[in-house]
């Protein structure tokens, strides 16, 4: 008991500084209740004579304070304590857009026009279509019969450009209204329920959704439906709740949208967003977002999600990441950060940003599914990255995730199918779509109890081996597993340093992931001699021991 009362006083001090600590940054009127259920937010609604709005499962729910009382005043009540762990803040969420326009694209690998005859009078202006590889996908795709949902600021619905493609279904997330049951006296649905103010949803709409020979500018998927789906944002691109961004997402589920963009971001220390992604997962909802503009590798939720696809930008200056583009973790593919597109007041413009890019990766996949209905989430996933354009280090990386979007790839171009044959009774073989004449770009790399991975080669008899991220596939195939026994003893050679300490000067073993051990024949490692991993081409990850001092170059 008394063990029980010292974990609540301390998880209770914690949430009362992380309320002082972030105070303007989260609503004071709102508690989210993240994993919930509805008995429980019902009594917890009760008791702190809230409004209470739970999503459709059940799982997640906002209490919304009454009168003068704050969340402060709720977490600060110490009888309240054995409550904490189910709370949260509602925190206020960012845009991912710039105000600043970088200048017009070139780079090493030459852009190409859409192989498409299209008349919007600023179409050339689009430079960054050029840089996605459309080729000929509009003459087979243009979006028809697909829906996509776009949670943001709204949209301007009196821009030519969406004119008869605006979802009646379209939904105001704040406010917990359906457009279509709210009519005006003529009839006509109150469309100022999605009414952007802001400007970021207009902008982001234009480069999925602006429509084709009808106006200045087309988008990526003329066609689609849009689903909009608006929530309060202050005039700096700042959401003011999360909980309406995902009460917008589970909105999204519910009429079955095909893909949904959110060109938003936050830096939570949950994961906000998990639950409502895993059910787009099982629902077979694409979920795309932007990874951020911060420039850092911090986590940036949605987009961190397992089952979110995280865009970063590209600069327009060259196929590099653009300098504010958020990675790591974040980014699973990168599109074009910088559009020209729609603006409020039937305007067009450029903009800058991971909130640009996103939406490149949404239009293309409205494309794809315009084609291909009702695609499991796993077959998206594994063609969309399949497709990729490789940059930066081979395979997926820190930076590029998959590497550049190629809508012609992703649309177009024949697949194909590697049989990965694990030649182990011990592990399945596995199966994995590729595009023909490309790379692969997500290849397994197994594990076994007594034996160690060497490599994928075309032949069981292992002697033609397959080269990793540079082989151009053109037809199925199987490709099998080498397994190999690591040596008895030590896989190092090293040496004794004046101190009594180890140096290690190579690694004579065949493993491609390497934990160096802290002590050798009893003597503590503390140096890596120079070029010690030399022509270890394989090599893929190396930890080193906390006892290591010096790395020799």
């Amino acid at each position: 008991i008394l063990h029980r009362e010292h974990s609540l006083d301390r998880l209770w001090k914690e949430a009362l500084q992380e309320i002082r600590d972030h105070r303007g940054e989260y609503d004071e009127r709102s508690i989210v209740l993240y994993d919930t259920n509805r008995g429980e937010a019902q009594a917890l609604a009760k008791k702190f004579n809230t409004k209470l709005r739970i999503s459709s499962d059940g799982k997640f729910a906002t209490l919304t304070l009454q009168g003068d009382v704050t969340v402060e005043d709720i977490y600060a009540a110490y009888g309240n304590r054995k409550y904490i762990s189910e709370m949260a803040l509602d925190y206020q969420v960012k845009t991912s857009d710039l105000t600043d326009v970088e200048v017009a694209p070139s780079g090493e690998h030459l852009p190409t026009r859409p192989q498409y005859s299209v008349s919007d009078d600023d179409y050339a202006l689009q430079t960054y279509l050029d840089y996605l590889n459309m080729g000929k996908v509009w003459e087979s795709a243009q979006g028809s019969g697909i829906t996509v949902a776009v949670i943001d600021t709204g949209l301007d619905t009196n821009h030519p450009e969406f004119a008869g493609r605006i979802s009646e279904y379209s939904y105001n997330a704040t406010e917990d209204k359906i457009v279509k049951d709210y009519l005006l006296e003529n009839g006509v649905p109150d469309w100022s329920l999605v009414e952007d103010e802001q400007g970021h949803g207009t902008a982001v709409t234009g480069v999925i959704a602006a429509s084709m020979n009808s106006g200045h500018v087309v988008g990526i998927a003329p066609q689609v439906t849009i689903l909009v789906i608006k929530a309060e944002c202050d005039e700096d691109g700042t959401f003011a709740r999360t909980s309406d961004l995902i009460f917008g997402l589970y909105y999204a589920i519910e009429r079955e949208a095909a893909v949904v963009n959110m060109s938003f971001g936050t830096k939570s220390v949950q994961t906000p967003f998990a639950a409502a992604t895993r059910l787009a997962y099982d629902s077979d909802v694409i979920c795309v977002a932007a990874t951020g503009n911060e420039a850092t590798t911090g986590l940036t939720y949605p987009a961190a999600d397992e089952y979110v696809f995280g865009v970063g930008a590209l600069s327009t200056k060259d196929w590099k990441l653009a300098d504010y583009s958020n990675y790591g973790e974040n980014v699973d593919l990168v599109a074009p950060g910088t559009t020209y597109t729609t603006l409020m007041g039937g305007r067009y413009g450029n903009k800058s940003g991971t909130s640009l890019a996103a939406p490149c990766v949404t239009g293309a996949l409205a494309l794809y599914l315009s084609l291909n209905r009702n695609q499991e989430y796993r077959i998206v996933e594994e063609v969309l990255y399949a497709s990729c354009y490789d940059l930066g280090d081979l395979g997926r990386d820190w930076y590029y995730g998959y590497g550049a979007l190629d809508v012609c790839a992703l649309v177009l171009e024949e697949r194909g199918k590697v049989t990965f044959n694990m030649m182990s009774d011990e592990l399945e073989n596995t199966e994995q779509i590729f595009i023909r004449n490309h790379t692969l770009q997500n290849i397994p790399e197994p594990e076994r109890l007594y034996a160690i991975f060497d490599g994928w080669y075309y032949d069981p008899q292992c002697t033609d081996e397959y080269d990793w991220y540079a082989h151009r596939l053109s037809g199925d195939l199987m490709l099998y597993a080498k397994w190999v026994n690591e040596e008895d003893g030590i896989p190092y050679t090293y040496v004794e340093l004046e101190d009594g300490t180890i140096e290690i000067r190579s690694y004579t073993g065949h493993r491609r992931y390497i934990t160096l051990p802290e002590t050798i024949d009893g003597k503590t490692v503390t140096s890596i001699g120079e070029e010690a991993f030399k022509g270890q081409t394989r090599l893929r990850e190396l930890i080193l021991p906390k006892t290591l001092k010096t790395i020799r170059r």
